[in-house]
This record gives C-alpha cells, sequence and structure tokens, in this order.
C-alpha cells in the first residue's frame, strides 16, 4: 500500500489528537507557542522576554479550544493549534483577523457581516515541533512549510517511479510522519473541533503557499484580503466546512476520510 492508502489507519497508529482542557495541557500548548515563536523567533513580533514565564498566550486563548497532536509512539508533542470561538455572549466581538487585518478585508466581502457570528471561528497557532518539520526548508516555518511544496503534492505515480534506494533514515522518517505532511493532523483537530461546536466557518491568516499546500490536499480556503504584514507576509482567507469537506471529499477521499473519520464527523 501508498502512504496514502493507509493514510487514516496510519494516522491511528502513529498519532493521538488531544482537546487539551487540564491545566498541565493548556500549558503545553502555551509552551511550545513559546518555544517556536519566541525562541526560535519564525514569527515576527514575538519577543521572549515579553514572556517571562516562558508561556505564549494572550486574550483570546480563554475563549478558544486548543488541541495537541500527540506522537503515540513516544509521547512527544508533535504540535498544536487552537480555534478562537465566537464570544456567545457578544456575538459581535471581533475575532483576531477582523481587529488586526479587517480593514485589508476586500470590499466586495461585506457578506462577511451576514456571516452567523456564532458559528464563525478562526484557527491561529497552528505549530508543528522542530522534529516534525525535518525537510528541507521546513524548520523555518512553524507549521512545517517546505521551501518546495511540489514533492509534498506529487501524485502516487510519480512516488512509486522515484528511485527505490530509499535510505533508512528517510524510510524512520516517513513513517514517523506519516502523512504527506504531518501538518495534517493538526487539520484533524480543526475538523474535531468544528464539529464539537458546531463552526460553519473559519477564518485564517496564513501565507499564500501554506494555502497552496492545503488546496493541493483539498482543503480550500478562499482569499478575502491582498497579502499584508500581519507578524510577517500573511493573507486573510475564510473556508466553509462544508464545502471543505465537500472538496475533499471529491479530490482527496483518503484525506476525506482522515478528516471526517470516514464520514462519522459531519458538519451540522
Amino acid at each position: 500500500m501508498t502512504i496514502k492508502q493507509e493514510l487514516m489507519d496510519l494516522f491511528e497508529q502513529y498519532f493521538e489528537v488531544v482537546h487539551a482542557r487540564a491545566p498541565e495541557q493548556l500549558r503545553e500548548c502555551y509552551r511550545l507557542r513559546y518555544e517556536v515563536y519566541c525562541k526560535e523567533g519564525l514569527i515576527p513580533g514575538f519577543h521572549a522576554e515579553d514572556y517571562p514565564e516562558g508561556l505564549e498566550y494572550d486574550q483570546y486563548d480563554e475563549r478558544s479550544a486548543h488541541s495537541l497532536l500527540v506522537h503515540k509512539q513516544t509521547g512527544h508533542i508533535a504540535g498544536t493549534v487552537r480555534v478562537i470561538l465566537p464570544d456567545y455572549a457578544e456575538p459581535e466581538a471581533q475575532f483576531p483577523l477582523e481587529k488586526f487585518a479587517g480593514t485589508s478585508f476586500y470590499a466586495d466581502g461585506l457578506a462577511l457581516e451576514r456571516l452567523p457570528r456564532t458559528r464563525l471561528g478562526e484557527i491561529s497557532r497552528l505549530i508543528l515541533t522542530p522534529q516534525f518539520r525535518g525537510r528541507r526548508g521546513e524548520r523555518q516555518h512553524p507549521y512545517g512549510l517546505p521551501d518546495d511544496l511540489e514533492p509534498l503534492l506529487q501524485s502516487d505515480d510519480r512516488r512509486k517511479a522515484s528511485p527505490s534506494g530509499i535510505d533508512s533514515e528517510r524510510r524512520r522518517n516517513a513513517r514517523r510522519r506519516v502523512f504527506p505532511h504531518t501538518v495534517l493532523g493538526l487539520l484533524v483537530a480543526v475538523a474535531q473541533i468544528s464539529v464539537r461546536y458546531r463552526l460553519a466557518y473559519l477564518y485564517m491568516g496564513m501565507e499564500p503557499s501554506c494555502a497552496r499546500l492545503l488546496q493541493g490536499f483539498g482543503v480550500c480556503f478562499t482569499p478575502i484580503s491582498p497579502l499584508i504584514d500581519y507578524y510577517g507576509p500573511c493573507r486573510s482567507y475564510l473556508g466553509s466546512v462544508s464545502e471543505i469537506e465537500d472538496s475533499t471529499h471529491q479530490t482527496n477521499p483518503e484525506i476525506w476520510k482522515l478528516l471526517t473519520n470516514d464520514g462519522a464527523l459531519q458538519p451540522s
């Protein structure tokens, strides 16, 4: 079997999504964010001296759902992600992307005002640990974006046609990382959060190259702003949970199975 064909089974064998609720689990999320954002310095504007406890957190964490991606065989944390939830008591309360980048939203994006605020969320703090972003160039991106996307997006036929003499280290790395890209494990967490909290739409600020990576897997977000400087080069995107499910089902059924637990997770 190819890695793609085994995707869901391998995920369940090697990785686990842990929804961080306990204080010690949340501290793991904040600690990892501090290590990657502040100490590694992969995102401009985050300075270690501003976080003397060694934990990176902000005012949005209290209204967020947090997850950790755990490598089962070692118990090591592979990554973390948070989804900022609606303020149910004050639905018009802004999301950070709206507050800090909203003036750059396209004028024809006024339809955003008609989005159901209590079913809107924002993906942020999507991070992989250094040992789970080991391909060329990936260590320079918190979510493990490589310098060259093509090897990740190539077809199975092209993979089969590649030289068979892959060294043992690359084999071990492939087994450890499991996916075409480990960030898919964090998208599993996002999918679970979306269903649990009945989210229909998701904001996300990211580099266009990250959006292309996700699009290659059938996970499509619509750009709603030009490229701006928001903690580095960033563009605002909006994704419809149901449309992403339909897109992956049509273009990449194995990833659809992974994100929906073979159809068991369905957006409401």
